[in-house]
């Protein structure tokens, strides 16, 4: 037995005053009577409400304790007398959102606003829940990232009806209700396609499309469509396959390339993969047959295709600075919450021809003769851009 002076005792007591609090908690998600202090349990007693609460917690499911954290911070933002921002991210797999959420945080907390923000793991039922759960917990202004921009729209219908502003981020939802901030996704593909013929103008190509359920795809297309299309007409480019990526993942994409090469002999001379995720996927697979450093493109800026870059293992990146996106967006929740009219908005046709306002920044294309754009703006460092590199390296490594 410790004696009244044990030093453990302090440390035991205040690991019974966490094991209060921790059923306490419980008891308010899961709707079982809290303790008080007098009755709290000591010794394996203890041990043993904990183990019970723990399971009773695990049945209950995540959802429930979503919805009570959403609530928590929703009622330490009231109390502050603060607005919320409520973010919807079809999911976190892509280096690139991180950045975009930075970018948002980075206007939101200093004008007093607080952020609260959903994952849908690329599930659009998913989507759709916690979208119901944002605005349960009262948003001021929504930010959706649509994992699938039609199984999306009774959202942007149940934001109007509870009166909150909505914001299609970064991938278009066709309903004049939304508020639509991105790039011009157009310019995103010409630019990638210019890149790639200035390199190789003819021969066998394969296209790397992504997830078909994303209207995106079609702004993206049409960019490089711009470019191809006469080339293509003219038989000097032919398109030997296109395939399109389910969620634009990169283990996919990898495994589409691969057949690719497969079904074609290896006789493909340049890849137009949309994004950088599945660029990444398609240089796997090309550098399995020894063909890495044949025309092959992207977007987003992904650090790890920079360094292909620099290597010459990639053509092209459409860099897009996802965060002043971010920022861009952030700054238009704020207006829209305050029911002021977005700065800088401008009219932009949907696929079905509805007019909703939109901004869209300019995007860059990165090849190995401007990569000095990306360090300088301290979007990568020198040290990871050119990590690698040996021969011939572009004048950013120099």
């Amino acid at each position: 037995m410790a004696s009244s002076n044990d030093p453990a005792k302090p440390a035991v007591r205040k690991l019974k005053f966490k094991l209060f609090h921790v059923r306490s908690t419980y008891a308010t998600i899961f709707g079982f009577p809290a303790p008080v202090p007098e009755q709290m349990p000591t010794g394996r007693k203890n041990i043993v409400s904990i183990s019970l609460i723990t399971k009773r917690a695990t049945v209950a499911g995540c959802a429930t304790l979503a919805l009570f954290l959403a609530a928590s911070s929703f009622q330490l933002a009231e109390a502050a007398g603060g607005k919320r921002v409520c973010v919807s991210w079809r999911h976190f797999q892509e280096e690139r959102w991180r950045i975009d959420e930075a970018g948002i945080k980075s206007v939101l907390e200093p004008a007093g606003y607080t952020y609260v923000s959903a994952d849908a793991q690329g599930d659009p039922q998913k989507q759709m829940t916690d979208v119901d759960s944002l605005l349960s917990t009262k948003c001021d202004a929504a930010i959706i990232l649509a994992q699938d921009s039609k199984a999306i729209m009774p959202a942007v219908a149940q934001a109007k009806a509870a009166g909150v502003p909505v914001i299609a981020y970064d991938v278009p939802i066709d309903s004049a209700d939304a508020t639509f901030i991105s790039f011009d996704n157009v310019a995103v593909g010409r630019l990638m396609a210019e890149a790639m013929v200035k390199v190789k103008d003819n021969g066998n190509w394969a296209l790397i499309e992504g997830d078909a359920t994303m209207t995106i795809i079609n702004l993206f297309r049409e960019g490089q469509m711009q470019v191809l299309q006469p080339l293509i007409d003219k038989g000097q480019i032919k398109v030997i396959a296109k395939q399109n990526i389910e969620n634009w993942k990169p283990d996919l994409a990898q495994a589409a390339m691969e057949q690719i090469l497969t079904q074609q002999n290896n006789k493909v001379d340049a890849v137009l993969a949309m994004n950088d995720g599945m660029s990444t996927g398609a240089a796997a697979a090309l550098a399995a047959q020894k063909m890495l450093g044949i025309p092959l493109s992207g977007q987003d800026g992904d650090k790890a295709v920079l360094n292909r870059i620099a290597k010459g293992q990639q053509t092209v990146t459409v860099w897009k600075n996802s965060y002043l996106l971010g920022q861009a967006a952030a700054k238009a929740a704020i207006e829209m919450a305050e029911g002021k009219p977005v700065t800088g908005s401008k009219p932009f046709k949907t696929e079905s021809g509805t007019m909703q306002p939109s901004i869209l920044l300019d995007p860059i294309a990165i090849t190995k003769d401007n990569l000095n754009l990306v360090v300088d703006s301290k979007w990568i460092s020198k040290a990871d851009l050119c990590n690698g590199v040996t021969d011939n390296p572009p004048a950013a490594c120099k």
